[in-house]
């Protein structure tokens, strides 16, 4: 798909306008383009090797979405209606003046729209489109942090996490569609704002945008080393929620409004706190926002080993008390139970509807732990509030005693 811009009829340049605007009028000029592919279902090709025959950026995402010609198990998982056709959004390419003001997403959620009927789901790879002048500066980091971030422009119109770096789009959800009209209003409030500051007159009042932009151009920090010293905290206990949350800060372009209010909400929790009445505040959040505030307050069940627990239930101690939250802990409704927060590529938001019981209540729940009982396979169903530096020094002892 190719996007142009085009000179309106109506409007006149500064200092004239020329035939060069004529051409503007009748063809525009190429802002850019996006490339998408449609591997079709029940044609009698193998889809994998098709994808294969064209590019090796498509065989990889193939190769996580499909085992041999049909849908892999985990895909049929992750998808809610998993027949159909596949869409791939292999590539979206801007010109430089065209940059930074978080159009990427706008033209890609509209392509989508267009082009996904008859598709169960989207799928996307983030991936460095453009390498900087001087390739010296691509390390390792900078790539992964690149990719974090185009990762993150693809989560703004509906994308979740999938395997090894591939994004998925549930064709078949509301999410897409609400965000793409969010995304349609920021490029309303984006032109809105262009052309008061080209007729001189103060910016209109717009909601702040949750666009991400990509530095190309600064690489980034090197990470630790493995044998540097820090005194980052364990990732399953309290101290670790606000420094989790900073972190996830760092590799966003959420506003300076929205991560403030996770923050203050962050700073209210307790061992004891209710997360689902600290999640009301943070429910105009943007949505990725709202997943990191509810990751950094919890940990996801395959984190926490609960054998040694579940095979004498007196070691819980202290531990009896966590609160745990779940989408289904109880088995009530169609599906299965899925954590809270970015532990999992199938993670509920947390809110009022979340389930919620003690670790206690969750090891005696038999219908949780039965054979085909509600649990996620990716995330073990189930979301535990951050640890206490008692809860965790027992846990590690409870844990050093099992493998004597």
């Amino acid at each position: 798909m190719s996007i142009h811009a085009f000179h309106e009829e109506d409007e006149e340049c500064e200092g004239g306008c020329t035939e060069a605007c004529d051409a503007l009028i009748e063809d525009g000029s190429e802002v850019g383009y996006l490339r998408l592919w449609r591997l079709r279902d029940e044609t009698g090709a193998d889809r994998l090797l098709v994808a294969d025959g064209q590019s090796g950026d498509l065989e990889s995402i193939a190769a996580r979405v499909f085992d041999g010609a049909e849908y892999s198990d985990a895909f049929q998982e992750a998808i809610e209606c998993p027949v159909g056709d596949l869409l791939i959004l292999d590539r979206v390419f801007l010109s430089k003046p065209w940059r930074g003001f978080g159009l990427g997403p706008v033209f890609a959620a509209e392509a989508v729209r267009r082009l996904s009927g008859g598709c169960c789901a989207v799928a996307a790879e983030p991936g460095m489109a453009e390498w900087p002048e001087n390739e010296d500066d691509v390390t390792d980091a900078y790539r992964a942090t690149a990719k974090t971030k185009i990762a993150a422009l693809w989560e703004s119109i509906g994308f979740h996490a999938f395997q090894d770096g591939v994004q998925l789009l549930d064709t078949s959800m509301q999410e897409p569609i609400d965000l793409h009209w969010e995304r349609r209003k920021d490029l309303e409030d984006l032109s809105a704002a262009f052309q008061a500051h080209r007729d001189g007159r103060p910016a209109p009042h717009t909601r702040q945008r949750p666009a991400v932009h990509i530095p190309l151009l600064s690489p980034a920090p090197e990470p630790a080393h493995a044998g540097d010293i820090t005194d980052e905290p364990a990732p399953l206990t309290a101290a670790a929620s606000l420094p989790d949350l900073q972190r996830s800060f760092a590799t966003s372009g959420w506003s300076r409004s929205d991560r403030a209010t996770a923050m203050n909400a962050a700073q209210q929790a307790t061992h004891t706190t209710d997360l689902r009445l600290l999640a009301v505040q943070v429910k105009d959040v943007h949505f990725g926002l709202r997943d990191a505030w509810a990751g950094a307050l919890t940990f996801p069940g395959r984190s926490f080993t609960l054998r040694p627990f579940r095979q004498d239930r007196t070691l819980l101690g202290p531990l009896a008390d966590v609160w745990v939250y779940g989408s289904n802990l109880n088995g009530h409704y169609h599906g299965r139970s899925h954590a809270v927060g970015d532990g999992c590529q199938h993670s509920r938001p947390l809110n009022q509807h979340t389930e919620r019981m003690t670790l206690a209540q969750l090891v005696d729940l038999d219908s949780f732990w039965s054979h085909s009982g509600p649990g996620c396979s990716f995330c073990h169903g189930w979301s535990g509030q951050r640890l206490t530096p008692l809860q965790h020094a027992h846990y590690l002892s409870v844990l050093a005693d099992s493998h004597r």
